[in-house]
């Protein structure tokens, strides 16, 4: 007689492996499931073809409103155009973009007071050191030295560490006595708070995302992305 239920009417080692099996294959579903939501998170390029307004770049979306807030200007504050970057410290794109892209940026646009730049926070909750970093960079800032703070976490994010973070800071020769005060204010926190709810209201959704007057970008684009639309704007 045909057997219609396998896993009932098998033995017990027969079902055992049925049973584990089945945990295998739903625990890798669960492992792809995870992988997918952090890549989404942590935005790499975007395929060319997702271009959503007139002549603008692939990458870009039409206008946002959002605002550079309280947060470090890198540049001339009257710059015709500002870049607002909502970013994570360990966020692995956003790394790439800091080492390849921004000092191209920075060369041709910032330095000679056409575009400016200004670093909001965006640390995503799977990377443990993303907050910590924000808040020692702001802290660096209390002490006029973001950028140069700011530049150190990106230049060594592979080590990037609690005792780095204090490296960091000697390194730079802040007080590190104030800035540890700054470090455990709870108000660092509530401005970070701020720039995570700010992004998310103006659509951020993965890490890095930047605003070019007002239009976002998404992902870790390479220079000529932000070239072609910095060129619009200044035109």
């Amino acid at each position: 007689m045909e057997q219609h239920n396998d896993v009932k009417g098998s033995s017990g080692p027969e079902r055992l492996h049925t049973i584990l099996v089945v945990g295998a294959v739903i625990q890798l579903l669960l492992l792809v499931f995870v992988a997918v939501k952090v890549s989404n998170l942590e935005t790499g390029t975007l395929p060319t073809g997702n271009v959503v307004a007139g002549d603008l770049p692939a990458a870009a979306a039409p206008t946002a409103d959002v605002s550079a807030d309280d947060d470090y200007v890198l540049g001339n504050p009257d710059a015709t155009v500002t870049i607002i970057e909502f970013s994570d410290y360990q966020c692995p794109f956003c790394g790439r973009f800091h080492q390849e892209t921004l000092p191209s940026i920075r060369s041709k646009y910032i330095d000679t007071g056409k575009v400016n730049l200004v670093y909001r926070d965006f640390p995503l909750s799977f990377h443990p050191m993303a907050e910590p970093a924000a808040i020692a960079a702001n802290c660096a800032g209390e002490q006029g030295k973001y950028y140069e703070y700011h530049d150190l976490i990106f230049a060594n994010q592979a080590v990037l560490s609690e005792s780095a973070l204090g490296q960091w800071a000697q390194q730079l020769g802040l007080n590190t006595a104030d800035w540890n005060t700054c470090r455990n204010d709870p108000a660092q926190k509530a401005e970070i708070q701020k720039d995570l709810m700010d992004g998310t209201a103006a659509g951020v959704q993965g890490t890095p995302s930047f605003f070019v007057n007002g239009v976002m970008v998404s992902g870790a684009q390479p220079y000529p992305v932000f070239e072609q639309l910095i060129e619009q704007m200044l035109n």
